[in-house]
């Protein structure tokens, strides 16, 4: 496998689609239904390198989410998928260190590149990985 992703996505068949997108690319996902599940198991995703959160979820959303896991010194690269981009979550999810936000429907051609430039050899937390440079 060449990387392990954390998708946190309350939508079950969404979740199963990326679950089946992901493996076939050769990567690790772990499925998460809601932020709070994340949380409660974030020991078990450490080693994640990136994270696919969906925003508008039962609960905490998905900046809020990262927020805390931030918090608790989880730095792996975020990708936040959302239907509802105004310029106010789009600045915080910037802040936040978002690397980039997907608008729905999400083009998976687009979502796999990027995923896959974050995942290369020698793309580490500190180049690329892990928070925007600049941000």
């Amino acid at each position: 496998m060449q990387g392990k992703i954390l998708i946190i996505e309350d939508d079950p068949a969404v979740r199963r689609c990326y679950e089946r997108l992901f493996q076939r690319a050769g990567y690790a996902p772990w499925l998460e239904p809601s932020g709070a599940a994340a949380e409660k198991n974030l020991e078990n995703h450490r080693d994640a390198r990136v994270v696919i959160l969906d925003y508008r979820m039962p609960g905490p959303n998905g900046l809020e989410v990262l927020r805390s896991l931030r918090k608790r010194d989880f730095d792996a690269a975020c990708l936040l998928v959302t239907a509802f981009a105004t310029p106010e979550i789009l600045e915080e999810a910037r802040r936040l260190g978002i690397r980039r936000v997907f608008s729905k429907p999400v083009d998976i051609s687009k979502l796999l590149k990027e995923v896959a430039a974050i995942l290369l050899p020698g793309a580490s937390r500190e180049n690329g990985g892990g928070r925007p440079a600049g941000s």
